[in-house]
């Protein structure tokens, strides 16, 4: 768990941060006042702190998110909300995005090579099928999300064609950009250069900047986990059903249908 609430509430109360420190005879103390005088020239106001910061975390974690693809009635309120809540988790507790993101490259990992004798699947088409990349359509009409294990088993059994869809088609429906990963690179960059500047010139440094620092070298694992996952995907690719019989009972199709029956039994307010 990070320091970062705790952080940013000394800072709006304290009209100054003590950094010890040591000069070379191991006396001296140096204070750093960030409040709106400028008479030196190392003075930074409290406000400069908090943008620098607040900008370094929001270019590495709004950058580094990866959100699977968003439900085919799920309008852009809620698609927003959900990124939100895991930009949140990415600030909060950035371990457990890690772990996530190791699972989910693990995952897309072992997916490739199943599907790669055959079909030659890249670590891309894996991060693809586990993000609910693949939409099973019967009689023209959207069914349920495939998981990776019923596509290869539907496919085995001829029930579905294979979906014949390049690397770059995948990437092409990303919508990760060079420019906004550049701006997040610049900025993280910038805030390293001067927090390492300060820290051999000797100048007191805050603990918000400590643990952004610690955010964002904790975000920079997390998006290169996520390097080959596609960004930002709002449509699956259709997968029809070609079989005369109807598709058995699919696993995203069980689980909507579990949180319906639980939510018909809850009290009316």
């Amino acid at each position: 768990m990070t320091l970062l609430p705790l952080a940013i509430l000394l800072l709006l109360h304290i009209p100054f941060v003590c950094s010890s420190l040591l000069s070379l005879n191991g006396t001296s103390v140096t204070t750093l006042d960030v409040s709106n005088s400028s008479s030196c020239i190392h003075t930074r106001t409290l406000w400069d702190i908090i943008w620098s910061c607040a900008a370094t975390l929001f270019a590495c974690t709004w950058t580094a998110i990866h959100p699977n693809v968003p439900g085919m009635d799920e309008g852009k309120f809620t698609i927003f909300s959900r990124r939100l809540g895991i930009m949140m988790t990415a600030l909060i507790a950035p371990e457990l995005m890690i772990i996530w993101a190791t699972v989910q490259f693990l995952s897309a990992r072992d997916t490739a090579k199943d599907f790669d004798d055959a079909f030659e699947w890249t670590v891309t088409h894996g991060f693809f099928a586990w993000m609910g990349g693949f939409m099973l359509y019967f009689e023209d009409k959207p069914r349920a999300t495939l998981t990776p294990e019923e596509l290869e088993r539907f496919v085995h059994e001829g029930s579905v064609e294979i979906p014949i869809i390049a690397e770059a088609d995948i990437e092409d429906r990303s919508k990760g950009d060079i420019l906004s990963k550049g701006i997040a690179i610049l900025q993280l960059a910038w805030f390293v250069l001067h927090f390492v500047t300060r820290y051999v010139q000797n100048l007191p440094i805050t603990l918000l900047e400590i643990d952004t620092l610690a955010v964002a070298t904790l975000t920079c694992i997390t998006y290169n986990l996520w390097w080959k996952k596609p960004k930002d995907v709002r449509r699956p690719y259709a997968v029809h059903w070609k079989a005369t019989y109807p598709p058995s009972k699919l696993a995203y199709e069980y689980v909507v249908n579990i949180l319906v029956l639980n939510c018909s039994y809850l009290p009316a307010f």
